[in-house]
């Protein structure tokens, strides 16, 4: 079996998203036009597969979409069907939640809590004088680059805080089982954004399909992003017991210019504007969502659940 690929394309006026062929040439098997709903498909053999990828991506990061239609190569009206969705749907049974303690609350981290706590850990290896003397001077003990990191969190977690007072929800320093965390998950009538955030002071920052340069370096930025959300939106939609659409983004922070050479399927922003653009979404959560959404991702055990199979139902 051929395996296909998606990659949304952005113009001012125009969206799209083509499911390609995976490889070097990677020719179009069908695109979405995303203002509009309808779908091309230049190839029908592969039209069942490629209607496929289409809805996947509609459900984690085409909220805006109208409904589907179908029109293949060549047709000049496209029939009036909806594309059914062939992507498996959320269980109606849902794991079972235990308790929650006071230590299991993720809504009580504050922005960078994971770095926070590996700064911590590192003051400790130097002497009682040092760390006085880096106290009374109001200096920080450690590995530069992660207190750089821990400044990018704490500046872009400053931002969503005005979030709050519309009624979204934020979570800082998710923690993985891997050891690594999620920085911000941020929850709101759009969905869920899972957010990095990369402290780069003075840099270029160039964003390509599958790699952000930063002053020339290549940075993994958004696969990891990608698959970050992707997990994120897999466990959720299993723990709530429906649908939950997880947005990926990449919040930059101190770059003196960002340049997007492409659209990739992450959106990477200025973290100063944050709480500006996210809200620009459309809703797709109602209000009782947001929060059933929030009580599920606020409780550390469901995090520590990620790659587990064979839980209890309730």
């Amino acid at each position: 079996m051929t395996a296909l690929v998606v990659k949304p394309w952005r113009v001012p006026g125009k969206e799209r998203l083509y499911v390609n062929k995976a490889g070097a040439r990677g020719d179009s098997v069908a695109w979405l036009d995303c203002k509009s709903g309808v779908v091309t498909v230049e190839l029908p053999e592969f039209e069942e597969s490629a209607l496929v990828k289409v809805e996947e991506w509609c459900r984690s990061f085409g909220g805006h979409v109208p409904p589907r239609t179908v029109r293949h190569r060549g047709e000049k009206n496209p029939p009036s069907k909806v594309v059914p969705a062939r992507v498996p749907q959320p269980r109606t049974e849902v794991p079972f939640l235990p308790p929650m303690r006071a230590e299991d609350d993720l809504s009580r981290n504050l922005p960078g809590a994971g770095l926070e706590s590996l700064v911590r850990e590192g003051e400790e290896r130097y002497g009682l004088l040092v760390r006085l003397a880096a106290r009374l001077s109001r200096q920080r003990l450690g590995d530069s680059s992660t207190l750089r990191g821990l400044e990018g969190e704490q500046i872009v977690g400053a931002r969503l805080e005005s979030l709050r007072a519309s009624g979204w929800k934020l979570l800082h320093g998710v923690p993985l089982p891997s050891g690594s965390d999620i920085d911000h998950v941020v929850i709101g009538p759009p969905g869920v954004f899972t957010v990095n955030s990369k402290h780069h002071p003075g840099a270029t920052v160039w964003v390509g399909d599958k790699v952000v340069k930063v002053n020339r370096n290549g940075y993994p930025y958004v696969e990891n992003s990608e698959f970050e959300a992707s997990r994120t939106a897999r466990l959720l939609t299993e723990w709530c017991g429906f649908e939950v659409p997880v947005h990926p983004v990449i919040a930059v922070v101190g770059a003196r210019r960002i340049t997007l050479g492409t659209t990739p399927a992450v959106t990477v922003i200025d973290g100063e504007q944050i709480a500006d653009v996210l809200p620009a979404r459309s809703a797709v959560l109602s209000p009782t969502r947001v929060d059933r959404v929030f009580t599920i991702a606020r409780h550390r055990y469901v995090w520590s659940q990620i790659g587990k199979r064979g839980r209890k139902t309730r």
